[in-house]
């Protein structure tokens, strides 16, 4: 399959956006509710949380349209990819927090069992990295039924996926829960989707799409401004989030669908992407914040927030570079080293 440099482009834009979220969240946490601040800060707040379902968008987009991939090479690379660095990091966040006896034999176990429970409270953020996971899992059969399935049952089965997650999101303004949550919570739809926006997505439908997440934006926005309860209606794979998050990935298509090249700094950007998502929490809430004593609300709102987001994303990027190629390689080299042996034995 020919490189998609575009999805390189949504992998940068989501990557920047987690870095905003988090940053002016923290910034809207310390307004008065309320007040032109506070609605600003959530507005953006609301526009930066696409990354979360952009992250899924592209995984899909990536990964389900692959053919004759054997299921173990896929879950290797996948424990290479991902499972390392989680683990790398999640080791971090908690020795960082709780001290190195974490490191000693007679805690592996008890670490083990925390990894495979889930997000570390020192790392709430890996929530995303676990729901991939398990997006990872189901991978496979997805791809099974995406070289299958028809393009007019695909575009039915998206309808499908929207109606859900609308009727899990909206079904409680009239007083009644769907009880759906084992479907929508899964993400499924929202892999799904991705891979009909980049394989099986004509004109007119990327067209409705973007003039949806249009609409969706300026809703979400009145929601914001008029009402105490939006979160419950605007974010995650709400119908709202999924079209807005859906017009962001069209446009990138479009702009730089064409594109077989890309510049040095997104290339970087792009390959140290997943570890810049592990490690920006902890920089941005110690060395920024604890360390260097940078203040989001410091020289106006915008001047402190952007400082707050650049420095968190350069000291992420270099920790990333720094963490990847000395503990994630080192760990590579040890799996390398046991398969070697294993193979060895076996002969």
């Amino acid at each position: 399959m020919n490189r998609r440099v575009y999805l390189d482009y949504l992998r940068v834009i989501a990557t920047v956006s987690v870095i905003g979220v988090h940053t002016v969240s923290l910034a809207s946490s310390l307004q008065e509710r309320g007040s032109l601040s506070f609605y600003v800060l959530e507005i953006f707040d609301f526009t930066f949380l696409s990354s979360n379902l952009l992250f899924i968008l592209i995984s899909g987009a990536l990964l389900l349209p692959v053919r004759g991939e054997r299921i173990t090479v896929f879950f290797q690379k996948r424990i290479r990819k991902v499972v390392v660095p989680l683990v790398v990091y999640y080791i971090l966040y908690v020795v960082a927090k709780e001290g190195t006896m974490w490191l000693h034999p007679r805690y592996w176990r008890v670490l083990f069992l925390r990894i495979l429970s889930g997000p570390p409270e020192e790392a709430p953020h890996f929530w995303i990295i676990y729901t991939l996971l398990g997006l990872y899992v189901l991978t496979p059969l997805l791809r099974w039924v995406t070289a299958h399935i028809p393009r007019e049952v695909f575009a039915g089965l998206i309808a499908v996926v929207f109606f859900v997650n609308a009727l899990q999101t909206y079904a409680p303004v009239f007083g009644f829960s769907a009880h759906l949550s084992v479907i929508v919570d899964s993400f499924a739809g929202v892999f799904l989707l991705g891979y009909f926006l980049s394989e099986k997505c004509d004109r007119r439908t990327e067209n409705l799409f973007i003039a949806g997440g249009a609409l969706s934006f300026l809703f979400s926005c009145i929601l914001i401004i008029c009402t105490d309860s939006y979160q419950n209606y605007i974010y995650q794979n709400a119908p709202t989030m999924m079209l807005y998050s859906s017009a962001i990935f069209l446009l990138v298509k479009r702009v730089a669908g064409q594109c077989v090249s890309e510049h040095f700094l997104i290339q970087l950007i792009c390959k140290y992407s997943f570890s810049v998502l592990l490690i920006h929490w902890g920089v941005l809430h110690y060395i920024v914040k604890q360390l260097l004593h940078i203040d989001v609300l410091s020289g106006g709102i915008v001047g402190g927030c952007l400082l707050t987001a650049a420095l968190t994303f350069v000291l992420s990027l270099l920790g990333a570079i720094l963490i990847d190629h000395t503990l994630v390689w080192a760990v590579n080299k040890i799996i390398d080293c046991v398969k070697r042996c294993v193979r060895y034995f076996l002969k």
